[in-house]
């Protein structure tokens, strides 16, 4: 890929994740770019970042991370049809969910040269077989869900458990649980 600055970076998703993954990358000299579901085309984020649609997203970018849920629509967001739509030199990122990006259609595209490079953290099966195509594709860099890690981070998922837990026993909902419903007073 060469020089980053001046290139454009796709982020897809703008989570907590996805907005610190743009400030990164903004850091490194990229023009940022986002989409998201929940964000209007034509507009900034508080961060600054251009809001466009998600096929522009795919046409501009140098490089497109995705940092989304996987729901049913987020199911193979990029896939084989809309591969067509990156630049040939373009690198996919895939931290989010696996079965968010088609990794057949990444592999087939590695192989005929339509993109650049894909660094993919996540699979739809885990561990990945290791007769997958992805396996074999060049430029591949693939790691074992954990490209999050670091010491810092192992420490800070142990004390966010612990907290979590603590703030259960003292009667309080967890910052980040995911069905506070099931702390309704009513419901026990």
């Amino acid at each position: 890929m060469g020089q980053v600055y001046g290139r454009t970076f796709g982020v897809v998703g703008m989570g907590d994740i996805g907005r610190a993954v743009a400030r990164k990358a903004r850091g490194l000299g990229f023009e940022v770019i986002c989409w998201s579901h929940s964000l209007v085309p034509g507009r900034r984020t508080p961060e600054g970042c251009e809001v466009v649609s998600y096929d522009e997203l795919l046409k501009r970018a140098d490089v497109v991370s995705f940092h989304t849920a996987l729901v049913p629509a987020t199911h193979h967001l990029l896939n084989a049809t809309n591969i067509e739509l990156l630049k040939p030199g373009c690198i996919v990122i895939n931290t989010s969910r696996g079965a968010v990006v088609d990794t057949a259609a990444v592999a087939a595209a590695l192989e005929a040269g339509a993109l650049w490079g894909a660094g993919i953290d996540v699979f739809e099966e885990e561990p990945l077989p290791a007769d997958d195509s992805l396996v074999k594709a060049p430029h591949a860099l693939l790691t074992p869900h954990a490209a999050y890690w670091s010491e810092e981070s192992g420490r800070e998922l142990r004390e966010r458990a612990m907290q979590a837990a603590i703030d259960v026993v003292q009667g309080r909902i967890p910052v980040d649980c995911l069905n506070p419903c099931v702390f309704d007073s009513s419901a026990r």
